[in-house]
């Protein structure tokens, strides 16, 4: 099989310095906005498809890493000048044509590999008289050389591309360049050079053929009208179809994942790797479950990499594929217990996405929780959760356990809000816990009759809630059979409800000690 093994960014866009190791199958890019995920997938593309070959250098303003720009800023010279470097390490077939052309030490390892390398710099034996120019503080675009060479230190020709990919961007705007891309991509790789040579003659000629049988009368004696082949090119009018309509004309969600479904058919397209951008853009729910079936399907035929920010997307392909972009590093989930990864596969409604990006959470069992915490950390902090960048999560039936277990490598600040349920061995173990850990402590309260949230409460605002929640005198308000008085029945029996009676009131409430260590211990 042929795939990318790893991806070596330097001075592009986001990324200072950047390497990313992929998995040979599956892998899901995940990260908070402009973390550079799509920066990631647009230096695979500039790299193989030689993008921004032909392009105005001036684009080159929007490729430099800003921390090279700031550096030339501060310190003008021709050492000081912005380069970029892309490096592609390749899993090819030795024994596969063309294969020694990749093979050699022309990269960062300088070990004998398959590989291509990008480079963009500043062209010193042409720019030798622009030393001045430099050193006042301008850079000279025009003069910057971009180059493709192999790790054979050979130049890199697209006709000899290693792997057949393609790009699918499901948020992509501009729908026209979008599905000429695909249509041109799917064309390529399907059909080797003799059939496209062969097709593209055909298509010239008939369209040739076609133009004389309309008969238009000539435009003057030595003049007429008669068809330009450099405007029209079979790649350049090419349409994929599905039955009678055209992909571009159905919608954007159907669109998608049929390009998708495309794609991963590999015993017809011949694709080594598969880009999709977002694939949850413009999708329902259902359409999505669609998708994921088909990529589950295919994924072991082609390399797949994702960029998502989509917990079922993530769950549902495997939390140990998930490769998370943060602060200019790649750090690969694989560690995930096995375990755990099956686990959260099978539970679509969960928040682990939310978990991952947050810079600091707290984990709460339920609904009652997530509605009064915001409440309960201003009425103690004076600012809001969103001030001091926490995230709030509910595991809705999750065991906390399961997000501790896959997060704990991350070394995320989390802080649990749990029930002791009336068992000492269960605060005996957080102890424990919270000796052991330093990023994820877990806090209860350390009374066995305080064994739940509401009982809590009750017991620190008794008067306070006795007047606030309202009870009918004729319901026993029985919880687990056993009667712990009308009020705090009623709390346990309808916990969402009391809950939000105690969030729309004005009252500002006594808060149970474990509560507040956790938002001490949040803030430290």
């Amino acid at each position: 099989m042929r795939y990318i093994k790893s991806l070596y960014i330097k001075g592009f866009k986001k990324f200072d310095e950047i390497t990313v190791h992929f998995n040979e199958h599956m892998n899901i890019l995940v990260g908070e906005n402009e973390a550079g995920k799509s920066t990631i997938l647009e230096a695979i593309k500039i790299v193989l498809n030689q993008m921004y070959k032909n392009a105005d250098k001036s684009i080159l303003k929007d490729l430099f890493n800003k921390t090279q720009m700031d550096i030339f800023n501060g310190n003008p010279s021709l050492e000081t000048l912005p380069k970029i470097e892309i490096e592609l390490d390749l899993e090819l077939d030795p024994t596969e044509k063309n294969t020694e052309y990749f093979f050699g030490e022309n990269s960062r390892n300088a070990k004998a590999i398959f590989g291509i390398k990008f480079e963009c710099s500043f062209n010193e034996d042409i720019g030798a008289n622009l030393i001045d120019v430099i050193n006042s503080g301008e850079i000279p675009y025009e003069y910057y050389n971009l180059s493709w060479k192999t790790y054979s230190k050979q130049q890199y020709y697209l006709i000899k591309r290693p792997l057949n990919f393609i790009a699918i961007d499901t948020s992509e705007s501009d729908t026209y360049n979008s599905f000429n891309y695909f249509n041109r991509s799917l064309f390529y790789s399907r059909y080797n050079e003799e059939e496209r040579i062969a097709s593209k003659n055909k298509f010239r000629n008939e369209l040739s053929k076609m133009f004389k049988t309309i008969k238009l009368d000539d435009i003057d004696e030595h003049r007429k009208f008669g068809i330009n082949d450099k405007k029209v090119i079979l790649e350049s009018v090419l349409a994929v179809y599905e039955d009678s309509i055209a992909l571009e004309n159905k919608g954007s969600g159907m669109s998608s994942l049929i390009k998708t479904q495309i794609a991963l058919d590999k015993s017809k397209n011949n694709l080594d790797v598969v880009l999709i951008e977002e694939p949850e853009t413009h999708l329902c729910h259902t359409t999505l479950q669609k998708m994921l079936a088909e990529i589950e399907k295919q994924q072991s035929n082609s390399q797949i990499i994702i960029t998502t920010h989509n917990n079922l997307i993530a769950s549902r392909l495997n939390l140990k594929n998930v490769i998370w972009i943060t602060m200019n590093k790649a750090k690969s989930l694989n560690n995930i217990a096995e375990s755990d990864a099956n686990f959260f596969i099978k539970t679509d409604n969960n928040n682990f996405l939310q978990l991952l990006l947050s810079k600091k959470a707290i984990l709460v069992e339920g609904a009652t929780e997530f509605l009064l915490f915001p409440k309960i950390y201003q009425q103690i902090t004076g600012k809001s959760i969103e001030d001091d960048e926490i995230s709030i999560i509910s595991c809705n039936g999750i065991s906390y356990s399961r997000y501790l277990s896959v997060i704990k490598d991350t070394n995320k600040k989390i802080a649990v809000l749990t029930d002791n349920d009336k068992n000492n061995k269960k605060i005996e173990e957080s102890i424990n816990y919270n000796d052991e850990h330093q990023s994820q402590h877990i806090f209860m309260d350390n009374n066995i009759n305080n064994w739940t949230w509401e009982k809590c409460f009750y017991a620190l605002n008794q008067d306070t809630l006795d007047n606030l929640i309202e009870i009918d005198k004729t319901a026993n308000y029985l919880f687990h059979e056993k009667d712990y008085g009308k009020v705090l029945g009623k709390m346990l029996n309808n916990k969402v409800e009391t809950a939000y009676s105690m969030l729309n009131s004005e009252i500002q409430f006594l808060i149970p000690q474990y509560i507040q260590d956790a938002i001490k211990w949040l803030n430290e």
